[in-house]
Formats: structure tokens, C-alpha cells, sequence
């Protein structure tokens, strides 16, 4: 009886009944959007007719995001707007936040370069959701929340396409998260496969823990103009086990671009609670 229940627990964690964002994303079938702010109908971004490899997911602004950094006096600001997201599943939450944010502190974003800046948001709930930065000409390509409250966003530069970021919540399914650490975290392979997930193999070119939850990593793409940098968190309990994780690929001279976007969330890697 022991050896039957850990194979239908081992079973489920391995293909959960719900579907992730992008299981979801691929099947293309029970998706819902949160509406719109009212008079924002024809929204830059909004997807209309476009052909699938074009879309893109509405995001207007919606208030102004506050910083506090300790380098400089005062309080400055960028725009924030609000992602209008798809959700796989029966709630689906206004897309703008029902309070204003309070002031964010130790964001080191020098003072000339904020009207780059902007700062996206996907509302999950009354009182959180995702928080971005990047910079505010780009597009949301992809805004997705599957009925196992995984997340995925994706954005890029309209301009260049190939610049882009990934953000990755894998939500409740916990055989995800056990794997995806196990592939990320240096030290952890073992762990995971002892847990009955294989960890997926990645090349590396670098990989450096920064605390017991974050690793920033740089993937090995030979002859590649472009890099592939990131950052994974992990939060291991008992019974819950997360990860997210934050990619970015852009040129070599964006690097101090896609390091601001990284030590963003290395201060917000999962849901942001307002």
C-alpha cells in the first residue's frame, strides 16, 4: 500500500492535472484576459489581428512606480503599467491594482537614465501579482497564468526582437520546481534526483550563488553575438518548494541594460505583495 500511494503522489508531482502557463500556452484553449482600463480599448501593444508570431499582450499606464535610493536624496519615479495577462482558469483579477504601490527602496537606477526606465505589471489578485523592470519602449509578448498558478511573461524590444526576457513562476507543481533547481543550482543535482526529478542538463559558461536563495548564470552559446544571462531563485520548505527565475538575452554592450533588469529581481524574484 506504501509503495502505491508514493507512485500516485510521485505521479502527480511529475504531470499534475493542472496545466502550466505554457503546456496551456501551447494547447491554446481556456484562456480568459483581465479587462482592460476603461477608455484604453486601443492601448499600444494591443494584439488585435495580428498573426500569432506578432501578438502582443496590452500594457498601459496605470500610476508611476516611486524609488527611494540610498545614493541619492528625494524620491524619483517611473511610469508603471499595468499587463493586461491571459489566465487559465475561473478567476480572472482586474488588471489594475487596487492601491497605489508603496515607495521602493535601494533601487540603483542612476537619475539620469529613469526616462528609460518603466515598470510592468501583471495583477494576480486583491493585493499581488509580478513586477518588472525593463526598459519602457518594450513590448509584452506573452502575459500567462495557468490553472496551476504558474506564471510566464515574456517582453522584448520592438525594434529588435531578438533582445527579449523570460520570466518563470512554476507555480504549485512542485516536481517543476524540484528540477528546475536542480538544474540551476550548483550542488543540487543530486538533491533533485534523489527527489525522483531529473534535472534538465544546461551548459554553462558561469554560474555564481550570491545567497542561499539566488544564482546568476551566463549559458555557453558558442559564436554567439548575443548572451544569455539570468538569475534563479529557490525557496525550499518542507512542503513548498519555488522557483522562478528571470533570462535575458541581449548584445554584449547592453550589459549594464540586462544587470539593472537582474539586480531587480534579485530585490523581487517571486510574487511582489502590495
Amino acid at each position: 500500500m506504501a509503495a502505491v500511494l508514493t507512485l500516485l503522489f510521485t505521479t502527480s508531482l511529475s504531470r499534475p492535472k493542472e496545466m502550466s502557463a505554457d503546456e496551456q500556452h501551447e494547447a491554446g484553449h481556456n484562456q480568459t484576459s483581465a479587462d482592460l482600463k476603461p477608455g484604453n480599448d486601443s492601448a499600444p501593444g494591443s494584439a488585435g489581428n495580428e498573426p500569432e508570431s506578432e501578438s502582443k499582450q496590452p500594457a498601459v499606464q496605470c500610476g508611476v512606480l516611486k524609488l527611494e535610493q540610498s545614493s541619492e536624496k528625494g524620491i524619483r519615479q517611473i511610469p508603471l503599467y499595468c499587463i493586461t495577462g491571459k489566465f487559465f482558469g475561473e478567476d480572472v483579477p482586474n488588471n489594475i491594482p487596487h492601491r497605489e504601490f508603496p515607495v521602493m527602496k535601494d533601487i540603483s537606477l542612476p537619475a539620469e537614465e529613469l526616462t528609460r526606465w518603466g515598470a510592468f505589471f501583471l495583477n494576480e489578485g486583491s493585493s499581488h501579482g509580478y513586477l518588472l523592470l525593463a526598459p519602457r519602449n518594450w513590448e509584452v509578448a506573452t502575459a500567462e497564468t495557468g490553472m496551476d498558478g504558474s506564471v510566464k511573461i515574456e517582453m522584448r524590444d520592438p525594434a529588435n526582437p531578438r533582445m527579449h526576457l523570460t520570466y518563470l513562476d512554476v507555480g504549485a507543481c512542485q516536481g517543476c520546481a524540484i528540477g528546475k533547481i536542480g538544474s540551476y543550482f550548483p550542488n543540487m543535482q543530486k538533491w533533485a534526483d534523489e527527489k525522483g526529478f531529473m534535472p534538465e542538463p544546461l551548459a554553462f559558461e558561469s554560474r555564481t550563488e550570491l545567497n542561499g536563495h539566488l544564482v546568476r548564470y551566463t549559458l555557453n552559446k558558442e559564436n554567439e553575438p548575443y548572451r544569455t544571462t539570468g538569475m534563479a531563485y529557490r525557496q525550499v520548505e518542507q512542503n513548498n518548494t519555488q522557483f522562478t527565475m528571470l533570462e535575458l538575452e541581449a548584445p554584449e554592450d547592453k550589459a549594464e541594460m540586462t544587470q539593472a533588469m537582474l539586480d531587480f529581481f534579485a530585490k523581487h524574484p517571486s510574487m511582489f505583495v502590495y
